[in-house]
């Protein structure tokens, strides 16, 4: 193993913990804004005018950084009925193609939430009650995106591989 390999792959283990430190500290600490809304709204007949706009917003945030774990653990709903029938070889290539088109339809969504984001951004586009930059929501779309997309090249060339024998075992 070359030093530059376990340098990699150290950063590679370094940053699957912080995202998934920072998914899980997101969905706790928005389950804790919601109970306390909820116990003001319904307890003091009293709420925060920008509490639903922040949860629309972290939620967000959560569904793409948690979508980029489901690509890296495989838990995203999948039509396996086909592929158990087939072939190794074949239905690793089927996988792969799979694959390889989620990770472009991936790079298709950076693009347009970027161009999303310059528009909002060169029209001053402000949140409703947050009164913070429009763009500023938007930004994890693309961010999240580009490790989706990087891991779905992934699994595509760790398919190909598989096919063409270069590895064995699943995926």
């Amino acid at each position: 193993m070359s030093l530059s390999y376990m340098h990699m792959s150290k950063i590679i283990r370094t940053l699957n913990y912080l995202e998934e430190l920072l998914l899980g500290l997101t969905l706790l600490g928005l389950a804790i804004f919601v109970f306390i809304q909820v116990v003001l709204r319904y307890g003091f007949h009293f709420a925060f005018s920008w509490a639903q706009e922040l949860g629309r917003y972290l939620t967000i945030f959560l569904t793409f950084l948690g979508a980029s774990l489901g690509v890296k653990y495989g838990t995203h709903f999948s039509m396996e009925a086909m592929i158990k029938y087939l072939p190794s070889r074949t239905s690793h290539l089927v996988q792969a193609v799979a694959n390889l088109l989620c990770g472009v339809f991936f790079i298709l969504i950076i693009y347009f939430a970027l161009v999303q984001i310059q528009k909002l951004h060169r029209y001053g586009a402000r949140t409703a009650t947050l009164h913070m930059p429009m763009y500023i929501p938007y930004i994890p779309i693309p961010v999240f995106s580009i490790t989706i997309a990087i891991r779905f090249f992934h699994a595509a060339y760790s398919h190909t591989r598989q096919a063409l024998g270069h590895e064995p075992g699943e995926c």
